[in-house]
């Protein structure tokens, strides 16, 4: 079932025939995950678009980073759902909407990574091309200027935090297009 089938008021069948032994099926377990990854891109967009402006700083690149290794746990879990639902969906005895829904759903999961990754790649653009805000920690000097030095540890660990970030986004860019890949060849 799609999100556009939510806002339709198309509903998906009766909580009993989610549940199997207590626990959620494959497949409202994909659309949960999908929902979930959804809100967490929405957050993740929002942080990015923060970035470069006087609220960007060291706590909000951290903020971005923790949700883009959220993000990154939601979609391996969901992605190990969509194919355990996709494996039932090979049996004989499941019936041809929950095979459509199914698919209704893996196409969806593919429009929320593609949104992610567009994120992404805003985000790398971003985070080099900006540094975060820091306030003035050092008084005005004896010629008048105020300066942060660079030499100094807290402009050392700007500096370290800075090229922590970039590599995280480097190593989480190359995990989505593996991810795509894996994707791609799923299909």
């Amino acid at each position: 079932m799609s999100f556009q089938d939510l806002e339709a008021g198309r509903s998906f069948p009766s909580r009993q025939q989610n549940l199997i032994n207590g626990k959620q099926d494959a497949t409202q377990a994909v659309a949960s995950g999908i929902f979930q990854i959804n809100t967490a891109v929405s957050t993740f967009q929002r942080l990015v678009n923060t970035l470069g402006t006087p609220k960007d700083s060291p706590d909000l690149r951290e903020k971005l980073h923790k949700t883009r290794l959220h993000i990154g746990q939601l979609v391996k879990d969901t992605s190990t759902k969509l194919k355990q639902a996709s494996e039932t969906d090979h049996r004989d005895e499941v019936s041809a909407s929950k095979k459509i829904i199914d698919a209704k759903l893996a196409k969806d999961f593919q429009a929320v990574l593609k949104e992610f990754q567009k994120a992404q790649r805003l985000a790398a653009e971003r985070e080099t091309a900006y540094t975060p805000f820091v306030p003035q920690a050092v008084l005005p000097s004896s010629n008048g200027t105020s300066e942060i030095d660079l030499g100094s540890d807290k402009g050392a660990e700007q500096k370290a935090l800075l090229v922590e970030s970039r590599r995280r986004l480097c190593c989480w860019i190359m995990r989505l297009h593996l991810m795509r890949l894996l994707l791609k060849k799923e299909n």
